[in-house]
This record gives C-alpha cells, sequence and structure tokens, in this order.
C-alpha cells in the first residue's frame, strides 16, 4: 500500500491497533464525527486534534515528521502547480481562508489574495456574492452545509463559528445530503451583458495537506435549459464518447482529465501525467469496478431476480454475471458503451489517477471512490 495521505496513515495504524473508531477518538479526547472527518479526508478536524489522534496511536517519528504539515508553509512545488493553472484556482485553510491564489483567481474574486480572505464567508456573507451568483440560491445552501460539516469536525475553531453565527441569520434551507460538498457545484456568474459563463468548483485535497483545500474553477459549456414537454420520454440515447468522462481525476492537481483522440489516450490539461491509453486505463479500471458490484452476494441476488424475470416472460439483453470475472469476459466481448458507462456511473464516483515508480518504471496508480448502495 501507498501510503500518501494523514487519512490513509492513520486508517493504518487503527487497523493495526484493531481498534474501532469510537475507540480512537475516546484515547484521543474528541469526538467520533472528529476522528472519522480526519480518517476520511472530508474535514480538517484541527491541529491539536490531529496531533492527539497521532499519539492515541502511538505513529512512529518517521511518520510523525512527515505528517507535521498543519500550519506550515505551503510547499513550492503546490505554489508552482497552482499558478501553472490556466483557470482560476485557490488553496484555502481548514476555515476557508485563502493561502495562495492564481492570477485568474484574482481576476475572478480580485479581493481572493487580500490575507484572511473567506471564501465561506464570500459566498454566504458578502452582498457581492449575490450579485455576482446568478444561482446563489442553489450555491450558498451547499456552502452552509458543508459549514456545518466542517464545524462538526473542528468545534473550536474560532473562524468557523464566527461565520456561522453570522449566517445564521440568513435561514438557508439545508442542502440534500448528497451535495453537501462545494465539490462539483455549478456556478453561474453574473456579467453585465452576454450569458452568465458556467463553472463548476472542483474541490481536492492537496497531496500531503490534509489541512488544506484547492478550490478551482473549472469552466463548463453554458448549455441551454431544457423545455419540458408533455411527450412520454424515450430510450436513453446511446453513450458516445470516452468512457471514464467526468469519472477520472488527476491525483496531483485535481483536474478532471479529458480523453480523446487516436488511439484513445486520457490526459491532464496541466500536463501532470503522461497521456494514458485508454483500452488498458478502463479495462484496468472495470476490472476493480466490476469486482466492487458485482460481489457473491450480488450476483446471487441478481440470479433470483434473472429467475423472476423470466418466470415473467422478460427476458434481459445480458444474463446476469456469476463472478467478477465472467462480468469482466461480458464487458469485453458482449457489453456495449452505454451498458458499461452505465455500470460505471451507478457504481464508481470517482478514480484518482497518480504516477507511481517502480525501478525505472514510471507507472500509474489508482485510488478510488464509490457511490453508496442505496
Amino acid at each position: 500500500m501507498v501510503i500518501a495521505t494523514l487519512g490513509e496513515v492513520v486508517a493504518v495504524y487503527r487497523s493495526r491497533a484493531a481498534l474501532a473508531p469510537a475507540r480512537v477518538a475516546e484515547r484521543a479526547g474528541i469526538s467520533t464525527g472528529q476522528y472519522l472527518a480526519l480518517e476520511h479526508g472530508t474535514a480538517w478536524p484541527g491541529t491539536e486534534a490531529a496531533e492527539a489522534v497521532i499519539d492515541a496511536l502511538q505513529i512512529p517519528h518517521r511518520h510523525r515528521v512527515r505528517l507535521a504539515t498543519a500550519g506550515a508553509p505551503l510547499e513550492t512545488y503546490l505554489q508552482s502547480m497552482l499558478h501553472r493553472y490556466d483557470i482560476p484556482a485557490l488553496i484555502v485553510d481548514n476555515a476557508w481562508r485563502t493561502v495562495e491564489a492564481n492570477s485568474f483567481a484574482r481576476i475572478l474574486l480580485p479581493d481572493s489574495a487580500r490575507p484572511g480572505w473567506n471564501l465561506m464567508r464570500w459566498v454566504l456573507l458578502d452582498s457581492e456574492a449575490r450579485r455576482r451568483l446568478a444561482n446563489w440560491q442553489d450555491v450558498a445552501p451547499v456552502f452552509a452545509a458543508t459549514l456545518r460539516d466542517s464545524i462538526t469536525a473542528a468545534p473550536h475553531d474560532t473562524e468557523l463559528a464566527g461565520i456561522r453565527q453570522d449566517a445564521a441569520q440568513l435561514k438557508l434551507p439545508a442542502a440534500n445530503a448528497s451535495t453537501n460538498c462545494p465539490d462539483g457545484q455549478v456556478l453561474a456568474w453574473r456579467t453585465d451583458r452576454g450569458p452568465h459563463p458556467i463553472s463548476a468548483c472542483l474541490v481536492t485535497v492537496p497531496g500531503g495537506r490534509p489541512d488544506l483545500r484547492q478550490i478551482a474553477f473549472v469552466p463548463r459549456p453554458a448549455l441551454p435549459a431544457p423545455v419540458p414537454t408533455p411527450a412520454q420520454p424515450g430510450p436513453a440515447a446511446p453513450w458516445s464518447g470516452p468512457l471514464l468522462t467526468d469519472l477520472l481525476a488527476c491525483g496531483l492537481c485535481g483536474l478532471l482529465l479529458t480523453g480523446g483522440g487516436r488511439p484513445a489516450t486520457y490526459q491532464c490539461a496541466t500536463g501532470c501525467l503522461p497521456e494514458l491509453l485508454a483500452e488498458d486505463l478502463e479495462v484496468r479500471i472495470a476490472e476493480r469496478v466490476l469486482t466492487h458490484a458485482f460481489s457473491t452476494e450480488a450476483c446471487r441476488e441478481l440470479g433470483v431476480a434473472q429467475e423472476i424475470l423470466a418466470a415473467d416472460g422478460m427476458e434481459l439483453e445480458l444474463n446476469v454475471p456469476v463472478s467478477p470475472k465472467h462480468a469482466l469476459d461480458q464487458w469485453q466481448r458482449s457489453m456495449s458503451d452505454t451498458q458499461r458507462r452505465g455500470i460505471l456511473t451507478t457504481t464508481l464516483r470517482t478514480a484518482t489517477v497518480h504516477p507511481t515508480q517502480r525501478g525505472a518504471d514510471l507507472g500509474v496508480g489508482l485510488a478510488f471512490t464509490w457511490r453508496a448502495v442505496p
């Protein structure tokens, strides 16, 4: 296992000690929610809480030195990467205060380079945000839910508590549980003339700095709003294009990888990674996805469902797989791209690609986040 984040290190040592999360939290004197936020990387619970967990798990000195990053200056390579982007991007701390902003971010948000400027406070409380964001009513509840989660993870953070107190009078509706993070949130920027530029807010954790968040505003095409009609919906349009569109992210900069060309490849817009052959990468990811989706129990349940449907005279396009190996054979021999894409999007949330070094050979490693089973 390649340990890349504080959360992964903590998870390994907790597993070795055979301790439940609640037990580690008790030893560290923090809440279970704070501990889980640290292990899962969903929020930074504060420097004191992180150090208490490190002490509770008796993590040795060789790892403590590497993990003592909270509050440290931004590394040169992170600064360099941020300023190489040709899109607005900034790095914020656990309380959403700016640590570094590139030139495009300073154009989009002129005050973002000002010491102490806070993205969370700007979105929720600044009248300029309401003027600039045409869909502020949709964006604000998502940031409010994220503020709530951040405070749960770091209940003693005075900056977050101050924002919550000032925002309480807004009485914003609670965001849905599936959208309680700005990651992927669409922002429509109001301009004096012409259509509103659209961007998606992409939130990632810089490598080795779990106390920080990188925020990138990735341009999206401004599509006309669909007009509802009384007609019955037809069958879904066949999928065309790269199978991993919007599912594949660069582990160095956090941007979504784009695909295309002949032979088909995936690549990062900033050049962090070498071009990756689509066929090899898609099969490699399919193996993990199919193993995750078609466990022995899942195959058994699907087989029973297929028998019930067959008894009612209904036939499926493909027989349900009896094992992950059978599913992979169907993937390679029988499935259409539409069927492959359907399995990917219902099982996989994201796959993150990061470079690995094995001897003299440079390869890529993969980290997966899965969609919750309903």
